[in-house]
């Protein structure tokens, strides 16, 4: 009982890794109709794989070795403005320095 109690915070990290994983996968794959899918096949493989493999250990590496290629993946994604965004902020912000005077364009103002 007092191992279960002990692991339960790496298994609720491990939860939440997942999630995030599954999002980021759903969220910024660039091909939109695998993006779902694929999704799902992840959460679902890394299910599989904790309820499969017997020893927790290995189990726990296998689904954290995981992630990590999702976070490697995610955080090589290149920021770009060429994307389709919502009309509202389509366009960047610019200022315009005359002097002491400076005028910002395309500025959302909202509450």
């Amino acid at each position: 009982m007092l191992r279960t109690v002990a692991l339960l915070p790496g298994w609720v990290l491990l939860f939440g890794a997942t999630l995030w994983a599954s999002g980021a996968i759903y969220f910024d794959l660039p091909i939109g109709w695998l993006r779902a899918p694929l999704a799902l096949v992840y959460g679902a493989t890394i299910i599989t794989l904790l309820i499969a493999i017997k020893r927790r250990g290995l189990a726990l590496l296998v689904s954290g070795f995981a992630f990590f290629l999702v976070l490697i993946w995610w955080l090589s994604i290149k920021p770009s403005n060429d994307r389709a965004w919502q009309p509202d902020v389509a366009q960047t912000a610019w200022a315009e320095i005359g002097g002491d005077l400076v005028v910002l364009h395309n500025v959302c103002n909202c509450d």
